[in-house]
């Protein structure tokens, strides 16, 4: 299985980092109007907002080529999650694109969104 790539400096993101964590939940509306809400699925999944800045060309190139490899958002791979550290398999980016930018000569910025997948 394909790992996330890991920066020059040794780690996956760079602060300030958002985690959240999702649960899916199916809704039943009633004829009354009021509604009751369960949980399809046992396990809530995390997901991970990846906002990195003053890349070199080299690590742009790395994460734009992990991505076409990843083919999108098809893909899974395992993530460091870089709060735990631990290894999280079946995961997969939240994006159908890359948002890159090249700042300047030799620097450049990613933002995408890793998830757990549910499969």
């Amino acid at each position: 299985m394909a790992s996330f790539p890991v920066l020059s400096t040794g780690v996956v993101g760079q602060y300030p980092m958002a985690k959240g964590v999702s649960y899916n939940v199916e809704v039943i509306r009633f004829m009354d109007g009021s509604d009751q809400r369960y949980l399809t699925r046992g396990k809530p999944l995390r997901r991970w907002l990846i906002k990195l800045d003053q890349l070199t060309e080299a690590e742009l190139g790395q994460l734009e080529q992990f991505f076409e490899s990843a083919q999108g958002n098809f893909g899974s791979f395992e993530f460091p999650d870089p709060f735990s550290g631990a290894n999280i398999p079946n995961c997969r980016v939240a994006n159908p694109y890359l948002l890159t930018e090249y700042a300047a000569t030799g620097s450049g910025s990613v933002a995408l969104m890793v998830e757990e997948s549910s499969v």
